[in-house]
């Protein structure tokens, strides 16, 4: 073989270590771990009365108790900052809510969807 022919098997062989790596050890990269994390989310309504709205927060009184769920990212499709939607739920305290909400884990319950039916308003 010539020199030229060496040279590139020898760049094609490191190519091809270096996209395996991830694999030989999912560990190091955190692929294992995240797959994990996103399998224990877990997405179910609450109903209840809209009771009080903190800063980055609403508490719903349910039949089964309070339940504090946080408000963050985008709504209405993605035309509402989280800060303008807690800003508008404060007139509303007092009102039905139904919220779709996702468990983050460790009871960390994040608003996907807020919808207080009695006024037709939606995020």
């Amino acid at each position: 073989m010539n020199r030229e022919a060496v040279r590139f098997l020898s760049v094609i062989a490191l190519a091809v270590v270096i996209a395996t790596f991830p694999f030989w050890y999912p560990g190091a990269t955190g692929t294992e771990s995240k797959l994990v994390h996103e399998a224990e989310n877990s997405t179910f309504a609450i109903r209840g009365v809209l009771k009080e709205v903190g800063d980055y927060y609403v508490v719903v009184e349910t039949q089964q108790g309070e339940v504090k769920v946080s408000v963050h990212g985008w709504y209405r499709e993605r035309t509402m900052k989280w800060f303008e939607v807690l800003n508008d739920l404060r007139s509303y305290v007092g009102y039905d809510v139904i919220m779709e909400v996702e468990d983050e884990g460790g009871g960390n319950l994040v608003a996907k969807h807020i919808e207080i039916p009695s006024v037709g308003v939606k995020y």
